[in-house]
């Protein structure tokens, strides 16, 4: 053996198949750096492709971000520049990075990164989501397979006798065609999430139709694919055989690893991740049974595909399994497979004829999916936009459509053109469609509300609708002591608490809804714990009270498309969501998102004081100080009703703190005119009550107005204040420049901080967004007009 050579190979023929013996290395960064050959170093053999496909898709990833462009572009761009058609084109690069021994390496990465890869989409396929589908959902599920295949199959044959096509394109267009057929669910359900349409009524008929799509066309494909196997084997009864070892896996998936799998779950305290010895245990049974699979004549996939369906759905499996395996899956073993792709693609090679015919049968498919989406969404009254949409994203392809064009390919059904064509063809189509579906679909059209709802315009003995949204444990208690507060003895009160829980990347969205006559499981979870609250505090109700429980399973990004569709849906006046002081993903972006788009006024609740404790606070017969800082505007005019609501309660006393100018120029004469009608109301028909006060104070600046505040701090329990103001009040002057966080406002913003020395909690009041800034306008002088007519009658 050369001393010189790193590597020696022996290539061994049998039925076509090559056989390369490699001689030892060891694996040490160290010791292949030092080597005369670095690159013939298995460990940078992985390592440089990864390093170089991860930069290129950050920075393909960065110049599209503008463009409103998904991963899977930026992921195919990336290798397609490592290929032939580019920088793989260099001698050098082609030698060192793709040469025998480092396609060898990268093949062993993908496949394991396929095996875990396949597993993890299969714990996220819920195939009770085709028993929860409406009749639409079956129609273009199985419409956007039938058709497509039938026609675009026929449309092969004709093409290849029309057109000149050499033989392995004219063998291999019906393959093509079928596979175009086919609508694969997780490029769906990955688009859908890149999107941020995962829980839009679109997204969700997407999601259902597509699952149908796809099992239908993997149920025929895998049929006829084992047919052939079969057929070629040359060994007896070897089709009997290759039955009997799929149902060998069944048996050892369902009876033996899927009880498994629950006994680790009651070893896991609620709320705790799995322990590190199980996520291991999991990993030897994914990796034993693709073994088995391949030991046995299957396809490797096939196991870890039933292992993932038999998977328990609940946590802590997805979440914590998607945490600690799919990361590593995505930032390691997947660029090896997309440096695999990328150098199978040369754009230079194309012929003419073979492009044509080619896209001539992606065009037909993609036309007839359109179609038999269209017409039955338009029949059943859907949106011309959203139909369109749905027509885009059902056509769109991503990086599981391109596995099936790779298998095809290495399985000398898919010569190396039409595989070219076909991967850059799918690229540039999610290129294209992914920025029309952002600009001509809004999922927030669903739940814009066309009138007023707001506790400030319902009558005084109204029924008063509130959705509570609780995110920690610990909100139950804060929520169920706000809403005794709330309560009014002379008005009923119906309340819809929405659980938020935060669900793994790329999972199904879920809402549940919970019954509280239900009996409590013999494992306590979250949401039992909700419901027990929940049902003794509509107990104590006596029939005034209405409770409703559910549970939002949703990613934080879309998590508020379920708070604001419920609002909506329920009527709802108020939502109240709390405050968390810690900064986060449900802080910068649930909260924020739901104060820009909700049908409805918003309540975020910070608590920090009698809130807290786990006693009723009507109970221990308490007085609860709360207190009213009025400065003006329609935020400030929600939550003086709110707290006028608030007041017919006997434990209730209200303080309403006027904040005035001592230089005071009006600016706005109708908002003006507006608050000055509403606080005399008020005072004409509380004068005779007890449990009401109001002051006025006089401030000259915005560091008088922090003063009084902290001053009052120590008086209250609770604190009503408004979201907005007009950034030039004088009573505010010099405050806005220290504001932090928007969502609380200014004025909110000073009470939560640490300098604010009192326990008071602090409740900020937003009235109805929707209406306020996108149908009339919010400090407009020309709009508000519209504003003038003040419900009298609340007070």
């Amino acid at each position: 053996m050369d001393k010189q050579a790193s590597v020696s190979v022996l290539a061994l023929k049998w039925k076509n198949t090559s056989v390369y013996c490699e001689s030892f290395q060891p694996m040490t960064l160290a010791g292949s750096v030092m080597q005369e050959y670095p690159l013939h170093s298995p460990l940078l053999l992985v390592v440089v492709p990864v390093a170089l496909v991860s930069s290129l898709t950050s920075m393909f990833r960065v110049l599209l971000k503008p463009l409103g462009q998904v991963t899977f572009v930026s992921q195919m761009l990336a290798g397609i520049v490592l290929g032939p058609s580019f920088f793989g084109n260099s001698n050098y690069l082609n030698e060192k990075l793709f040469s025998r021994k480092a396609v060898m390496v990268l093949n062993v990465f993908e496949a394991v990164g396929l095996i875990f890869t396949v597993f993890l989409l299969s714990v996220r396929v819920d195939v009770s989501v085709i028993k929860k589908s409406g009749r639409l959902a079956i129609i273009i599920g199985l419409g956007t397979f039938i058709f497509p295949f039938v026609i675009t199959v026929g449309a092969a044959h004709i093409v290849r006798v029309v057109m000149n096509l050499d033989t392995d394109l004219y063998n291999t267009l019906p393959l093509i065609a079928s596979i175009e057929s086919s609508t694969s669910f997780h490029s769906i359900l990955s688009l859908l999430t890149d999107l941020k349409l995962l829980n839009s009524e679109m997204g969700r008929l997407a999601i259902s139709s597509s699952l149908i799509s796809c099992l239908s066309s993997w149920f025929l494909l895998a049929v006829g694919a084992h047919l052939r196997d079969g057929s070629q084997t040359g060994v007896k009864h070897g089709w009997l055989f290759m039955n009997l070892c799929i149902a060998v896996t069944v048996i050892i998936t369902v009876f033996a690893f899927r009880p498994i799998m629950f006994w680790m779950m009651k070893q896991t305290p609620e709320g705790k991740p799995l322990k590190e010895s199980h996520v291991l245990t999991i990993n030897i049974m994914v990796l034993g049974i693709a073994l088995f699979g391949e030991v046995t004549g299957q396809h490797c996939f096939l196991g870890p595909a039933i292992l993932g369906m038999v998977t328990p759905l609940n946590s802590p499996f997805g979440p914590y399994l998607a945490e600690k395996i799919e990361l590593f899956v995505w930032a390691v073993f997947m660029p090896c497979y997309i440096v695999n792709v990328g150098r199978l693609i040369n754009l230079y090679s194309t012929q003419y004829n073979s492009f044509l015919a080619v896209e001539c049968i992606i065009l037909i498919s993609s036309t007839v999916k359109t179609i038999a989406i269209m017409i039955p969404s338009l029949y059943y009254k859907m949106p011309f936009a959203d139909a369109l949409s749905l027509s885009l994203l059902l056509n769109c392809r991503g990086i599981f459509d391109v596995q099936f064009y790779t298998r095809g390919y290495r399985l000398q059904m898919v010569n190396e053109e039409s595989f070219g064509i076909l991967v850059t063809h799918a690229t540039l189509g999610s290129a294209i469609i992914a920025p029309i579906v952002r600009a001509i679909y809004d999922s927030s059209r669903r739940y814009v509300a066309y009138r007023r709802r707001t506790i400030q315009h319902i009558g005084r003995h109204s029924e008063l609708r509130i959705l509570a949204c609780i995110h920690q444990p610990e909100h139950v208690t804060t929520i169920i002591n706000i809403l005794e507060a709330s309560n009014s003895p002379q008005c009923p009160l119906a309340v819809y608490v929405m659980n938020l829980e935060d669900l793994a990347r790329h999972t199904l969205p879920l809402v549940q809804t919970h019954r509280l006559d239900r009996l409590p499981s013999s494992k306590s979870t979250k949401a039992d714990q909700m419901i027990n609250a929940f049902r003794h505090y509509q107990q104590k109700g006596r029939g005034r009270i209405y409770v409703q429980c559910f549970t939002a399973i949703a990613p934080y990004t879309t998590m508020h498309d379920e708070i604001c569709l419920m609002a909506f849906e329920k009527s709802t006046s108020l939502v109240i969501v709390p405050f968390q002081a810690t900064s986060g993903p449900f802080t910068n972006t649930v909260i924020k998102n739901v104060l820009k788009v909700a049908p409805c006024s918003v309540g975020v609740l910070f608590d920090r004081g009698i809130f807290m404790d786990p006693r009723s606070i009507l109970s221990r017969q308490l007085i609860i100080n709360v207190c009213m800082v009025f400065i003006g505007g329609p935020d400030d005019r929600e939550a003086l009703a709110y707290g006028v609501r608030m007041v017919e309660n006997q434990n209730i006393m209200l303080t309403i703190i006027r904040l005035s100018a001592m230089k005071h120029i009006a600016t706005d004469l109708t908002e003006e005119d507006n608050d000055f009608n509403m606080l005399n109301a008020v005072r004409a028909n509380t004068i005779h009550c007890k449990n009401v006060a109001y002051m006025e104070k006089y401030v000259t600046e915005g560091h008088e107005t922090a003063k009084l505040l902290n001053v009052i701090g120590n008086e209250f329990d609770l604190i009503l204040v408004g979201r907005r103001h007009h950034s030039d009040a004088p009573v505010l002057v010099g405050l806005s420049e220290w504001s932090e966080i928007e969502e609380l406002g200014v004025i909110g913003d000073l009470l939560v901080s640490p300098d604010f020395k009192g326990p008071s909690s602090i409740l900020v009041i937003q009235q109805q967004a929707s209406f306020v800034e996108e149908m009339i306008g919010c400090g407009s002088p020309k709009h508000n007009s519209k504003l003038n007519e003040i419900n009298i009658g609340l007070v």
